[in-house]
């Protein structure tokens, strides 16, 4: 098996950094349309929990965040259909105590903890050949998902009535989309941080929204602004020796302003 510490640094962050930012593009346009942005919030909270687990009994982190990020996300998805709730509403209620908990564990393990700041904040430059592994591996779920289950997903995203009466399993694709999206956000947690792993699963959505209202098009331009963002961050980064994370979340918020931008000027020609 090819081991991605054989290549330098900055590739292997470009390589592991532009993975995560397909896969966010693939599942972001849904949480938007869903109304469902501060799923990736409440979701990397929930990983911060599993991570701090993982310190306190002394496990790889990475296994613990996925089973906490996983198990709050199909909770959400219960407690919102079951209880007629918004899914924000859900989120709202259990985001502030899995970050709670994980303050809680955390003090609860013994000795200092330095890499506790690299899990809040991330550092794409100091990335694992096994964190590499691990976003291939939600690249390949996620883009099985999109193409087995995508298009029924979207229906239901924009008419789950209709998509009802058609046969397709509403209940089962939101449940599945529940899963995935948890994993989706626990490898962006894992590269830029519980802080800012939102910033990357929602803020090039919505700049995209704001140039093309076609799902297509939101799709395509989410996932080649998540990789400009990730590619200008990371270069910004190693030249100006700032954190990734951030330098990452700047690119990323450039480009939302860039795409207000371009909306407000449509919106003035057409006035």
């Amino acid at each position: 098996m090819f081991d991605f510490l054989s290549l330098p640094f900055m590739q292997r962050a470009l390589l592991g950094g532009e993975m995560v930012a397909v896969v966010a593009g693939i599942v972001s346009p849904i949480l938007l349309f869903r109304k469902m942005s501060f799923m990736s919030v409440g979701i990397s909270h929930g990983a911060f929990a599993g991570i701090a687990l993982g310190i306190l009994i002394g496990i790889s982190p990475m296994w613990t965040a996925i089973a906490f990020a996983m198990g709050l996300g199909l909770l959400i998805g219960f407690v919102s259909k079951t209880g007629k709730l918004s899914e924000d509403a859900t989120i709202g209620t259990f985001f502030a105590f899995s970050m709670a908990l994980g303050i809680f564990l955390i003090d609860m393990s013994k000795g200092y903890h330095p890499d506790v700041m690299g899990y809040l904040f991330g550092d794409l430059l100091a990335i694992s050949s096994s964190d590499v592994y691990f976003a291939m591996i939600i690249l390949i779920i996620a883009a099985l998902w999109y193409l087995f289950r995508g298009r029924a997903a979207i229906y239901s995203t924009f008419d789950e009535d209709f998509s009802r009466i058609v046969g397709i399993p509403v209940d089962i694709d939101y449940y599945v989309f529940m899963a995935v999206a948890s994993l989706v956000t626990v490898v962006a947690v894992m590269f830029v941080g519980v802080i800012l792993a939102s910033s990357i699963m929602i803020a090039p959505a919505a700049a995209s929204k704001m140039i093309s209202k076609r799902f297509s098009n939101v799709t395509l331009l989410s996932i080649s602004f998540g990789m400009l963002a990730v590619f200008g961050g990371i270069a910004f980064s190693f030249y100006t020796n700032i954190p990734s994370g951030p330098s990452v979340v700047f690119f990323v918020t450039a480009i939302f302003v860039i795409s207000l931008g371009i909306k407000w000027s449509k919106n003035f020609v057409k006035s």
